[in-house]
Formats: C-alpha cells, structure tokens, sequence
C-alpha cells in the first residue's frame, strides 16, 4: 500500500509505464496525464526496466543499515559501566568519553523507577 501523500499506487504507476513503453506516450505527457512530474515518471520508468513489475512495487522507508549505531559490545560497556558505578548518564558519560545522548540511548530509562521493595 502507498503512503498517504503518493500520487501513484502500483497501479498507477504500472499505468505511467505502460503508456510510455506501450503505447508510445512522450514520458512528460504520461506524466502530467497522472498528475506527477517528468522525474517521477523517468525515475518508475528506469525502475520498470531495471527490475520488471517487481520496481514497481512500494521499498521500505527504513534504512538497511545505521553505520553510527553502537555495537553489542558498547552497549554492554554502558550497561556494565552503569551498574558497577551506580551513576548517572552525565557522570557516565565523562567516565567511558562518550556522548551524554548516547549514553541516554542505551539506558532503558532515567531516572529509573523506584525499587518496588
């Protein structure tokens, strides 16, 4: 399903292509006949050729990788850090030299809950 604010479902744009390939239609004219610019309508297009129906069809807006995301071991540093020390993130944070909102991150929530005991 598209989100809320795409001019063209997979239909739509299966329509875009078929009248450019197909039907011999100037992309531009394509285009505006569906209500989306010309780069819009190259960008399905080169999609289309590239993959098949399949380009068509909606990617996912999340990101494949975070190249700044802290590994398994950092976190597990903080998380040791945190309970050896008993101390906050500001403290923490000057103590293993990293960023107080990275530390922040990490943490589960501060300040924690009262002991329930």
């Amino acid at each position: 399903m598209a989100h809320r604010n795409a001019r063209l479902t997979e239909f739509g744009r299966l329509l875009l292509v078929q009248r450019i390939t197909e039907l011999g239609w100037p992309p531009a004219q394509a285009a505006e006949a569906l209500g989306v610019s010309r780069a819009t309508a190259y960008k399905w297009l080169r999609r289309y050729r590239q993959h098949g129906q399949a380009g068509l069809a909606d990617r996912p807006s999340r990101p494949q990788h975070c190249p700044h995301a802290l590994t398994a071991a950092q976190v597990r540093r903080v998380l040791a850090a945190r309970r050896r020390h008993r101390q906050g993130p500001h403290r923490l944070a000057f103590r293993l030299g990293m960023a107080r909102s990275t530390i922040y991150g990490v943490l589960p929530s501060w300040p924690e809950p009262a002991c329930p005991h």
